[in-house]
């Protein structure tokens, strides 16, 4: 593994405890999965944070958001490293849908990043122990609150196929040799996928993007054993094939429902989804769509029914 990889993770797991001491925070992606659900398959370096309360308004999240920073921050620079951290609050605005605080040590830099749009989790957040190997390794003994793993994997597949990033795709292969497209995974994925803020058609059938370039630069020296990018290539492919046939008809009546600004909440197995801001914020958007581009509106309904009736034909 690369050394500088190395010293980051060993950088994240110094201060993640700082991080989740609050019942406000868990910790989702990669660090979770690699470091915490599974015995480190490969090494991840950013903290990805899940506000847990869905009840604030967007004013409230990020100044809750901004304040546990703070805190962070001050605490982390209190045992000798820099941090780079800009409020979101005093301006109500944060760049794209992520508050982030920069922790610098040496060579080391781990980002935490706390998205203040997708608010609230699914399913209960768990507590986790850093995994065996990872303790060995690192010559650390932390536990973190943690989304759900069905939760975990849901969110990873929609970042798959938004990013298609390696590093998701690795993850993804793992997910699939481990558990295969598990309904419950495919309901959180549903949830996730729901709040997306890019239109759904456009992710749940988006074309392929090349990984060469991020495999080399952000990739390769993170894994335990190597991973060619042929493997990574095949397991997008796969991806791309295989989760869309793996949506239930109420999975689509939902999603079709939704982008037609009429959701019919009770297809889908969460009680409280129709509270989750980041749904609350999608439909908003689509009734703005409707109004001002009534045409655009429609077209995104039945792209999508077009999308599910190739999806079958090719599968007859």
């Amino acid at each position: 593994m690369n050394p500088t990889y190395v010293d980051t993770v060993r950088l994240m797991l110094a201060i993640a405890p700082i991080v989740f001491d609050t019942p406000r925070f868990a910790m989702k992606g990669g660090t979770a999965l690699n470091l915490f659900l599974h015995d480190m398959p490969r090494l991840s370096v950013d903290i990805d944070v899940v506000v847990t309360d869905r009840s604030m308004n967007r004013e409230e999240a990020l100044e809750a958001i901004d304040k546990e920073l703070d805190r962070t921050r001050k605490q982390i620079e209190a045992e000798g490293h820099a941090t780079k951290f800009s409020a979101a609050s005093s301006s109500g605005k944060a760049k794209g849908d992520d508050v982030k605080l920069v922790v610098i040590s040496g060579t080391a830099a781990v980002k935490v990043e706390v998205n203040y749009i997708f608010r609230g989790t699914l399913l209960e957040p768990v507590r986790r122990p850093l995994t065996q190997q990872a303790e060995d390794t690192f010559s650390s003994s932390i536990v973190v609150p943690t989304l759900h793993e069905a939760e975990l994997y849901g969110s990873k597949l929609v970042a798959a196929l938004d990013r298609q990033h390696p590093r998701d795709l690795f993850d993804v292969m793992h997910l699939v040799s481990r558990h295969g497209l598990r309904p419950d995974i495919v309901d959180a994925f549903v949830g996730y996928l729901s709040g997306h803020n890019r239109p759904i058609h456009e992710v749940l059938f988006g074309p392929m993007h090349s990984m060469a370039e991020a495999y080399e630069s952000d990739f390769v020296g993170m894994t335990a054993e190597p991973v060619g990018l042929d493997v990574l290539e095949a397991t997008q492919e796969r991806l791309h094939r295989e989760l869309p046939a793996s949506l239930t008809e109420n999975h689509r009546r939902f999603l079709i429902s939704l982008v037609q600004a009429e959701p019919d909440w009770s297809l889908m197995p969460y009680e409280h989804l129709r509270e989750l801001p980041a749904l609350k914020w999608k439909l908003i958007n689509l009734e703005n769509l409707k109004k001002k581009k009534p045409k655009v509106f429609e077209q995104q309904a039945s792209e999508l029914r077009e999308h599910f009736a190739r999806l079958d034909n090719d599968t007859r």
